[in-house]
């Protein structure tokens, strides 16, 4: 921009304008801020932010864990999965208190939780458990990975 020392216009804003929509997406560590701004209507911005908790006790000669899941979003998650980087005892897999096969939710609603739980083999470490989602946003599938 020039600039000159004297000067007879003051400084003013500039205007703009667009056509279409305006996307944001804001992110602080694993929390996301997602909106579609709109000049012309009713503009929402979403947070999508998965969490949780896990727990462990001695039962017999292992360990039980109990991993429970939180959506803080404001979207639903259409797949929610448990990655634990230890093994998980065949036949153990409960979520919600039903038998499963694999660790992996087909949806879990905005601000909802679930319960998994299952024999692992005792060890003398502490599993870390990687939480991976996926979630519809503007109609775009956008996926996300956190650990616990």
């Amino acid at each position: 921009m020039d600039q000159c020392a004297f000067c007879l216009h003051r400084p003013e804003p500039l205007l703009c304008w667009w056509e279409g929509d305006l996307r944001l997406e804001a992110a602080d560590g694993p929390r996301r801020l997602l909106g579609v701004l709109s000049p012309r209507g009713t503009s929402l911005l979403h947070f999508v932010e998965l969490g949780g908790e896990t727990r462990t006790w001695p039962d017999g000669e292992g360990l039980v864990r109990a991993v429970t899941v939180y959506n803080r979003s404001s979207l639903p998650m259409d797949q929610v999965e448990v990655a634990p980087d230890g093994a998980i005892e065949p036949g153990s897999l409960r979520i919600e208190g039903h038998p499963a096969e694999e660790p992996v939710l087909p949806g879990l609603a905005a601000g909802g939780q679930a319960l998994f739980t299952w024999r692992e083999p005792a060890a003398g470490t502490s599993q870390v458990i990687g939480l991976r989602y996926r979630y519809t946003f503007s109609g775009e599938v956008r996926e996300g990975v956190c650990t616990l």
